[in-house]
């Protein structure tokens, strides 16, 4: 995923949040307000990311041996 895409993305949650949030309560949402509302997705959302490229760099850290040492010739 692109730095731009979750850019993108977290400004729309961010928004949507925003949103859903003065829409549901008669005064209006502070700023702590809308982080403490998505504090917990962006955070998970971070941790499978990075999980992800963990996996990913320990696959590729793995030398592929060449067809003839598979066999041994």
């Amino acid at each position: 995923m692109k730095r731009v895409d979750v850019a993108v993305i977290t400004a729309t949650l961010w928004l949507l949040a925003s949103m859903v949030l003065d829409v549901l309560t008669p005064k209006s949402i502070t700023v702590y307000m809308i982080a403490a509302a998505l504090a917990p997705p962006v955070l998970i959302g971070l941790a499978i990311h990075f999980a992800r490229e963990y996996f990913r760099a320990r696959r590729r850290s793995y030398e592929q041996r060449r067809f003839d040492e598979r066999l041994g010739n």
